[in-house]
């Protein structure tokens, strides 16, 4: 595993990296997750030891768990709001233990008050009370240590480094590369770049321009670009970050050490470093994840229920017109990678070349078949086993024929920002009416907005909300080609 630090001299870029970074609220949270749980099961353990082997007494355990949840909720409260949850302290066995006793001593004295308030105290044995919350302590000062031993030796082999692109080779730029170079960074550089009409001295070897940072970045995995160049060169920065927002990673200023004296309030330390947040990737932290288990649970389940129905149309097509069942065209996907998507065949034409023309209404080249499954859009059912391979998503901007991409890029701002996520099978665009034909540039444009609106407000519940929206909007609604 290589570790956090700058590229090769000459400008020669690193091999790919394909590792995938943990976020380190994950790793909060979920620590959190399982504190929570080791109390609330040393409180079982603890009556099944003391009830029921030495007391040999058959009460029932619900009590004693229902005691066991709201201690290991507050332990959990207690622990997050000392700070045991951030990730450079879980890395730091030193001061755990202190602040595990502490949580778990809060959280024995709101059971007591509770218990004491509620007049039940008498109904629970203080052996069991006091074996509780010893197991909890023995097993909890065990861990966290422990942990913290190696989320250290993880940290130190670049498990947690941000893969980043610097743009810029002046003296911010080497001061960015020093700092990547140090002991502890959590930044791998994977290249420089800079564009030479700028006319500063370069200071760090650079791998190509802004147009070659874009190809690298659609190639290999980044998890963002920081931005060295000075505070007062706003048009040059408004320029790059137009053309960065392409791209699904976070983008970030760094400007001179004179620059941080004058301008403290309006930046903010990230890595050791003084940045200004300039645009952050849509989906982070727990996003990606909880995406990924709505898709593959909720597709999976989807293939299952329509897979009759999907025998039957395979049946339909077949005996309607000559040719495949299926349909296979290329489209761009997330970060601009080119994917196969699938549909049933609804027209006597595959199309997948230069230049594509857009199905009509009344459109001669559909099949009897295809009017049909282009009106209910079950042409679109086969796309469930691309979310399931990882290709699109439920839901997202819908993707578009190469040509159509190529065509509108040119005519629509922002057109190319719709690559930040998955394709989906529906959208926030389909719900509210941009679905089917786009004759005009006005319509695309209708769609693009809604799937930019869609990117930056994603959220499970918006997706669910426009799952929901679907089968009454997007599939009987007026624009249903």
């Amino acid at each position: 595993m290589p570790t956090a630090g700058m590229q090769a001299s000459g400008g020669a870029l690193p091999p790919r990296d394909d590792r995938r970074v943990v976020s380190k609220r994950v790793i909060g949270d979920a620590v959190m997750a399982v504190d929570a749980l080791v109390v609330f099961v040393a409180a079982v353990v603890a009556k099944w030891f003391y009830i029921g082997a030495v007391l040999q007494s058959d009460q029932d355990v619900i009590p004693y768990a229902a005691v066991g949840a709201v201690g290991a909720i507050v332990a959990a409260l207690a622990f997050h709001f000392q700070g045991l949850y951030v990730f450079e302290t879980l890395a730091r066995p030193r001061g755990q233990t202190r602040r595990v006793l502490a949580g778990l001593v809060l959280a024995a004295l709101a059971v007591v008050t509770a218990g004491y308030l509620l007049k039940i105290g008498e109904d629970y044995s203080r052996g069991w009370f006091i074996s509780w919350i010893s197991l909890s302590a023995l097993t909890l000062v065990v861990f966290h240590p422990t942990l913290g031993r190696i989320l250290r030796r993880l940290t130190a082999e670049g498990l947690f480094a941000r893969r980043v692109l610097v743009y810029g080779s002046g003296a911010i730029a080497a001061r960015l590369t020093e700092k990547a170079a140090g002991d502890g960074s959590q930044m791998r550089i994977c290249g420089a770049f800079d564009d030479p009409a700028n006319g500063v001295e370069a200071r760090v070897a650079v791998a190509g321009g802004l147009a070659e940072l874009i190809a690298y970045a659609r190639e290999n995995p980044v998890d963002e670009v920081l931005i060295a160049l000075p505070l007062d060169e706003v048009e040059r920065i408004s320029q790059l970050v137009e053309a960065l927002s392409v791209l699904p990673v976070d983008i970030r200023l760094c400007p001179s050490a004179a620059e941080i004296r004058q301008s403290p309030k309006a930046l903010l330390n990230y890595q050791g470093l003084t940045v200004v947040e300039l645009e952050s990737r849509p989906l982070d932290d727990w996003g990606p994840i909880l995406k990924v288990i709505e898709d593959r649970m909720l597709s999976f389940l989807a293939l299952v229920f329509f897979a009759p129905f999907m025998l039957l149309i395979a049946l339909a097509i077949r005996l309607d017109s000559k040719g495949p069942i299926f349909f296979r065209q290329r489209r761009h996907g997330f970060n601009n990678t080119i994917f196969h998507v699938y549909k049933f065949r609804t027209m006597h034409v595959a199309e997948d070349g230069p230049d594509i023309v857009q199905a009509r209404r009344d459109d001669p080249r559909v099949t009897r078949a295809g009017r049909f499954l282009r009106r209910t859009s079950l042409d679109e059912l086969p796309q469930l086993i691309n979310v399931l391979r990882g290709e699109m998503s439920l839901v997202g901007p819908r993707p578009h024929a190469i040509s159509h991409n190529e065509h509108y890029s040119t005519l629509l701002e922002r057109y190319a920002n719709r690559h930040k996520v998955k394709p989906g099978m529906t959208g926030w665009a389909q719900v509210k009416g941009f679905r089917g034909e786009t004759d005009t540039p006005e319509k695309m444009k209708g769609r693009v907005d809604c799937d930019l609106y869609y990117i930056e407000n994603w959220s499970l519940w918006f997706d669910l909300k426009i799952l929901l929206m679907t089968p009454f909007f997007g599939f009987i609604g007026k624009n249903v080609r």
